[in-house]
């Protein structure tokens, strides 16, 4: 599995002086609702460290920084493509080759 990152993405990230890129699986379970979705977001030390030694995330050295990728089964493609994207004066890390798995 291959990383990459857009030359937008690389810029905010030098600019936060943040290299670690940390994918969480959100789930809601209601009664009548069952949502699964990615988030995606650039972690601290801080928040690095509580993911792998509590949730026990792995951890896999990319050529730029690292990703830390949930325990969960997920689906990923040979490449995984991280971009950024603005609306306004917000920033969302987007990411194309992962994504959770179906409900049953």
């Amino acid at each position: 599995m291959t990383f990459t990152y857009t030359p937008e993405l690389l810029a905010y990230m030098k600019q936060k002086n943040r290299s670690t890129i940390l994918v969480e699986l959100i789930e809601l379970n209601n009664t009548d609702l069952e949502i699964t979705e990615l988030s995606i977001r650039l972690a601290d030390a801080r928040t690095r460290e509580r993911f792998v030694t509590q949730k026990q995330y792995r951890v896999v050295e990319t050529e730029v920084g690292e990703v830390l990728l949930p325990k969960f089964p997920l689906d990923y493609s040979e490449t995984v493509a991280f971009g950024l994207r603005k609306f306004l004066c917000f920033r969302q890390i987007t990411c194309k080759g992962i994504s959770a798995p179906k409900p049953i």
